[in-house]
């Protein structure tokens, strides 16, 4: 791809007569430009800016529609909501079609990531309220529209295809990565159960004063099986657990979104399987700790395993030992 005409975002605000005070580009962005917009009077907003490749490799092709579907998710997705007065979604300021630039409600500066250490903050129930909100969405959005997301359904299919790879470098089963792929990774082009946010998990949940938190980055939504959020989330709140001290993120998370009702077997066994895939990928890129942990969270202590048991005709008796059991009766 050669290389693409930068936006330029000053002549842009000054085209559309927006006065500020500062403008901050904002760095952890990995598919969009993204700004903090300080207005003379004080208050703040975020400025989105999509292209049709990834803002932090050009190089990588990425469709620009994912701006409009997650304008539409702003939009249509807040009607549905359970109440509740410490978790929102951003509020839609201003969207610009033609240029894809989207202006939302700033959610403040830190990620419940970030702020996972923090001692002020009661971190299981952040998880318990998230986890409630999350089942909410999910209950609640059986027959809303929101488009199909292409982008968002391959996206998502990527840890799936490619788990083989990592596999082969960490000399697990190939085989097993293989059935996965084809007996679950398949199952997210045709599954319509509810809304899903996509992109579920601690570094999309900003975490603001008097214990706000925002749920952003909603670019990825689609119609799916609300398995995988919850398979998300749960697989960073363990890792943050696991390797940042241990502060009840997980079962939190759990017991909150357990509260909403009973679950199916069915669906708790694809919350493992999403959680062993995601172990199984991301962490091998994402470092968390040195090599001999990593191949332990990858490979045999819990990565294998969850997909292992998952594929397994015993399965059933093997979730009420699993890290995730606390979603059963």
């Amino acid at each position: 791809m050669a290389n693409p005409t930068p936006f330029n975002i000053d002549q842009y605000l000054a085209s559309s007569g927006t006065p500020y005070h500062s403008l901050e580009q904002l760095t952890g962005g990995i598919v969009n430009h993204i700004w903090r917009l300080t207005s003379p009077s004080g208050s703040s907003k975020i400025i989105k800016h999509g292209e049709p490749y990834a803002a932090a490799n050009p190089s990588i092709p990425w469709p620009v529609d994912r701006i409009d579907f997650e304008h539409r998710a702003l939009k249509t997705i807040p009607a549905h909501l359970p109440a509740d007065s410490q978790i929102r979604i951003p509020e839609v300021h201003a969207y610009d079609a033609e240029q894809h630039v989207l202006t939302i409600t700033d959610g403040g500066p830190r990620t419940l990531m970030e702020a996972y250490t923090d001692p002020a903050i009661d971190i299981p129930e952040y998880g318990r309220r998230l986890g409630i909100w999350l089942r909410g969405l999910h209950d609640r959005t059986k027959e809303v529209d929101v488009g199909d997301n292409g982008t968002a359904k391959t996206s998502y299919r990527h840890a799936y295809a490619n788990v083989s790879v990592t596999a082969s470098s960490l000399e697990l089963d190939p085989q097993l990565r293989e059935r996965v792929d084809a007996d679950f990774g398949s199952l997210l082009a045709t599954d319509d159960d509810c809304v899903c946010h996509g992109d579920f998990w601690p570094g999309n949940v900003l975490v603001g004063e008097k214990g706000m938190m925002t749920v952003v980055d909603w670019e990825m939504v689609r119609r799916g099986c609300g398995a995988t959020d919850v398979g998300s989330f749960a697989t960073e709140a363990w890792l943050l657990d696991r390797f940042r001290g241990k502060r009840g993120l997980l079962g939190g998370f759990l017991a909150g979104y357990k509260r909403g009702g009973k679950l199916e077997e069915a669906f708790v066994r694809r919350v493992v399987m999403h959680m062993g895939v995601h172990l199984a990928y991301w962490p091998s890129r994402v470092r968390w700790g040195d090599d001999a942990e990593t191949r332990g969270v990858v490979g045999l202590d819990l990565g294998n395993e969850m997909m292992r048991w998952a594929t397994d005709e015993g399965w059933r008796s093997w979730l009420r030992e699993s890290l995730v059991r606390e979603l059963l009766d």
